[in-house]
């Protein structure tokens, strides 16, 4: 981790009028990233202009405002889900690097912005994307993880309120984990003190399974489709919602891989699965297949080698057939 990058990102941004947002339908890691990150740069600078762009949360982040909030009633996680970009110096862009997936006009506002995020790197060339700034560390497995990196570089102390947000953070983005590596691990450890209670964080980030979910999940394995490709099994199947907790539910009663979409409208999005062992045996990454794949087909995709979304408007059917195309070829090698 280039931790020279912390000081030059920091030393850019003292006293700017900052806007902080993430993707849409923003997920605990990103909405715990924007909020630290906010609480990081108070350090340095009182412009109280540093304002919280999310147009949309997810369920589950909404769920876990709540809770963590309950618990901490000092802790204001409060955003805006309208604003005028020609009120800020600069945008940073967290827990991804496609502009297209915040809802903002990033691109034609004219500002210049800096992408902090833990996906694969798309490395595009956006005129007023300032590179030199970027802090994208795809080999860890959260935003929150970097936001973390910097409070340690610059010896900075994290209240309690928010190591539960970086903990649910990072829990969040590694599967528990699961889809993290010994560094997240320790990341953690050094987050835990006698005042952390882990399994209150648990607690606090559960996720009670409602019917619409559990009614996809069903419709959604009786859908699949078995493609066995040599000794690997890859599990297609199509849903009204829910595609990523879907797609796990396929790696969870055995396929290898899994794909699930669903069209609203007139747009669609894909998401897909892996094993941490099956991506570490076959060299898969799917985030490099779906980012490949939406160049492609002018769509928006990416995401972590295990881990992968697509949205998109045109193309379906020829878009399933490349990624699985790909996919084929690379468990071929």
């Amino acid at each position: 981790m280039s931790n020279s990058k912390f000081e030059d990102f920091k030393n850019y941004i003292i006293n700017k009028n900052v806007l902080i947002t993430s993707h849409n339908l923003v997920d605990i890691d990103g909405l715990v990233s924007c909020f630290v990150l906010k609480f990081f740069l108070n350090f340095f600078s009182e412009n109280e202009k540093t304002i919280i762009y999310l147009p949309e949360i997810s369920k589950t982040t909404r769920t876990f405002i709540e809770r963590i909030t309950l618990k901490f009633p000092e802790l204001e996680l409060t955003f805006v889900k309208e604003v005028s970009l020609s009120n800020f110096d600069i945008i940073l862009i967290l827990d991804t690097n496609n502009p297209a997936q915040t809802n903002l006009d990033v691109l034609e506002s004219k500002i210049p912005f800096i992408f902090i995020d833990h996906h694969f790197n798309l490395k595009k060339d956006y005129e007023l994307n300032l590179k030199s700034l970027n802090i994208i560390i795809d080999e860890i497995s959260s935003t929150s993880e970097i936001i973390f990196e910097m409070f340690k570089y610059f010896n900075l102390k994290i209240p309690l309120p928010y190591k539960y947000l970086l903990i649910s953070g990072i829990l969040t983005d590694s599967g528990n984990f699961k889809y993290g590596n010994n560094d997240t691990i320790i990341r953690v450890s050094n987050l835990l003190d006698s005042q952390v209670d882990f399994q209150e964080i648990l607690s606090i980030m559960k996720n009670n399974t409602e019917i619409p979910e559990k009614i996809a999940k069903i419709k959604g394995l009786q859908r699949a489709q078995l493609i066995q490709h040599g000794e690997w099994l890859i599990g297609i199947t199509h849903v009204g919602s829910y595609e990523a907790n879907v797609a796990k539910s396929l790696i969870q009663i055995g396929f290898d891989i899994g794909i699930v979409h669903s069209t609203k409208k007139s747009k669609f999005r894909i998401s897909t699965r892996a094993p941490k062992y099956v991506c570490g045996k076959t060299g898969l990454h799917l985030g490099k297949i779906l980012e490949e794949v939406s160049n492609e087909f002018e769509a928006s995709g990416g995401g972590h080698d295990g881990a992968a979304s697509l949205n998109g408007t045109n193309n379906l059917e020829e878009i399933l057939d490349k990624i699985i195309y790909k996919i084929k070829f690379i468990l071929n090698n």
